[in-house]
């Protein structure tokens, strides 16, 4: 008797095991994360962080017909779902104006080269850490 190898599993096997490491990459390598709840994410240079965060403010650009320029990311968590949900404060720019903090919300399925902007808001000058904090 010999068992036979079915690709169909295989491939299941590799996409799990990419979306894991995937997560585990975005929340800077941490241990313990919680599938449906929200993480810190650890290292907020990421490349694939920056990416998502770049990805939000050109999208709200387009949405909004604006021209803002990303700068950095401040803040962040993650939250494994039917792929990962980003939620980060960033520093963006309109012109020569100072940078302003903003809200957003990324839906991202890699395996599927898919990424959705959700939620973007300007946090206000006069509470920027109350209108910029995470609710879970």
């Amino acid at each position: 008797m010999s068992i036979k190898f079915n690709p169909i599993l295989g491939t299941l096997y590799v996409v799990v095991a990419t979306v894991l490491l995937r997560v585990s990459d975005a929340q800077g390598g941490r241990k313990g994360a919680i599938v449906g709840g929200w993480n810190p994410i650890t290292n907020l240079s990421d490349p694939e962080v920056v990416e998502i965060g770049k990805f939000a403010i050109d999208e709200h650009n387009k949405e909004a017909k604006t021209k803002l320029g990303f700068q950095k990311i401040t803040k962040g968590e993650s939250q494994v779902v039917a792929g990962i949900n980003y939620r980060l404060v960033i520093s963006a720019k309109d012109g020569d104006s100072p940078p302003h903090n903003y809200l957003a919300e990324v839906w991202d399925k890699p395996w599927e080269k898919f990424r959705n902007l959700t939620s973007f808001r300007e946090c206000s000058i006069e509470n920027v850490e109350q209108q910029c904090m995470f609710t879970n």
